[in-house]
């Protein structure tokens, strides 16, 4: 005697016209706010030009201050996206390099900067924009501390390194990170070590500025961006957070932890802000010259010249 599921699969029922394909949704591009992330917004992009600047005529209005009124133009013929700047006062940028009047293809790899406004390219059918702000949110921010993610940080800092240019003020790139967490990790398991990263990414985010911008970066490494400061500044503001993190009381079971950081910073001002990447290698090798001399240590990029 069959059951029901093997009727199922031994009998196919067949029928003449009930079944119809769906429909396909056709993919067109969206214009996407990737920051700052209080504007996130996905603006459906439709066939020809669009404007997008300050201006009440423009197609696509950003309020950004360092945007032009009339700022760049984006064309979708179909088939591509391509962007061109609009002769604008600041600039627009794709992954960094300045563009011309003259058209450039674009994709969803590219990052655009706009002012400070981050944005991106995206092909999706209409159906799936319902959902994509709660996978935004998702897919910036770091599981288990709730910081944003090395990427979110990497995005929205395009925008803040090309403003410290065009104004020629420093910019200084913090990388934080847990001593001895192998041993921390030995001694007190998993479970106690997730609860200090987690308390670690309240303390930074309490004792920064607001100005600031914050990620976690790596296993036990934190970062952050810090604009319109000089580096005494940066130093005192490193410093602040290596005594928060040193002041707070972190326990497990009732039994007290002694947690510190090491800090690396790296300093740039103006046109002799590289790539973040560079930035970034700069502070790492400030931060591993502080743990070498460590803990609590912090460490910065011109110290190192002088070594």
């Amino acid at each position: 005697m069959s059951t029901l599921g093997e009727l199922h699969l031994e009998n196919t029922i067949q029928s003449d016209g009930l079944t119809r394909p769906m429909p396909t949704a056709k993919a067109r591009p969206y214009l996407i706010v990737l920051y700052p992330q209080t504007s996130f917004r996905q603006i459906p992009l439709t066939q020809g030009k669009t404007i997008l600047g300050r201006g009440s005529d423009a197609d696509i209005r950003l309020e950004d201050e360092m945007i032009s009124r009339k700022h760049s133009e984006i064309a979708w013929d179909g088939n591509k996206v391509t962007l061109r700047d609009l002769d604008s006062t600041n600039g627009t940028f794709v992954d960094g390099v300045a563009l011309t009047t003259h058209p450039k293809a674009i994709d969803a790899e590219n990052r655009l900067q706009i002012g400070k406004m981050v944005l991106k390219i995206d092909f999706k059918e209409p159906t799936d924009e319902a959902f994509d702000r709660e996978f935004f949110e998702a897919a910036t921010t770091d599981p288990l501390t709730k910081a944003p993610n090395r990427r979110t940080f990497m995005d929205r800092s395009l925008g803040e390194l090309a403003s410290a240019r065009r104004k020629n003020q420093y910019v200084h790139v913090l990388l934080c990170e847990v001593d001895h967490f192998k041993k921390l990790s030995d001694d007190w398991g998993k479970t106690a070590c997730n609860m200090i990263l987690k308390g670690l990414a309240q303390i930074l985010t309490r004792n920064k500025r607001e100005s600031d911008l914050f990620a976690r970066y790596a296993g036990e490494e934190f970062v952050l961006l810090l604009p319109e400061m000089t580096k005494a500044d940066a130093q005192k503001s490193a410093e602040r957070l290596r005594a928060a993190v040193e002041a707070y009381k972190f326990s497990f079971n009732d039994k007290p932890i002694p947690v510190t950081v090491s800090l690396g910073i790296a300093s740039f001002k103006g046109k002799e802000i590289p790539t973040l990447d560079a930035m970034l290698s700069t502070a790492s090798q400030s931060l591993y010259y502080a743990k070498e001399h460590g803990p609590g240590q912090i460490v910065h990029s011109d110290m190192l010249e002088k070594a």
